[in-house]
């Protein structure tokens, strides 16, 4: 009896052991995914993506900043709306206000974002960010632009344009780093 009791706990333990390896031998890589996003109340979704985007604005040379009155080329930014609806068979939305500000402005011109790299080690100085419209018009901080949609699709672009100035013609070179926070209100 005993033998048999201890042949039958030694098949369970190598049928246990022989179970686990054939698991572990199949595990050729794992991970974890985390899904995260925000219900809000409005007419528009804001494209994944476009609630927290980087713009790169390039490497531009510190020449074209230090010749007066010289920025860079402007880069497209651009906010992706979809699933839009913007009519309930009685009213229709036409337009958004979208408000740009920033924690970060110079303090000679309150609509140039501030390169917060400055200061720091691999900063450059001298220069900051500036928000233009879709028509190259400078963008005032803290007020709204009006940005009329010419359909009732459900995808919409709102198309703004980015680019670097020199603050007082003595830009250095380095890292630039500016924030651009924005709020859209529907009318």
């Amino acid at each position: 009896m005993f033998n048999k009791t201890l042949l039958a706990a030694v098949t369970a333990t190598l049928m246990v052991g022989a179970s686990f390896n054939a698991s572990a031998d199949d595990n050729q890589g794992s991970g974890k995914i985390t899904f995260t996003g925000e219900v809000i109340s409005a007419p528009c979704s804001i494209a994944p993506g476009d609630e927290d985007q980087t713009i790169k604005l390039g490497e531009v040379a510190d020449t074209v900043l230090n010749t007066a009155g010289q920025y860079s080329l402007p880069v497209p930014v651009t906010i992706h709306l979809q699933d839009c609806i913007l009519s309930d068979g009685t009213n229709t939305i036409d337009k958004v206000k979208v408000t740009f500000t920033s924690p970060g402005v110079d303090a000679t011109d309150p609509n140039l974002m501030k390169n917060t790299y400055e200061g720091n080690v691999g900063g450059a100085s001298g220069v900051g960010v500036r928000l233009l419209d879709a028509g190259s018009n400078k963008v005032t901080l803290g007020t709204p632009v009006t940005v009329a949609f010419t359909t009732t699709n459900a995808y919409q672009e709102l198309n703004f344009q980015a680019r670097m100035e020199s603050l007082t013609n003595n830009a250095t070179p380095g890292n630039l780093k500016a924030q651009a926070n924005y709020v859209l209100d529907y009318k």
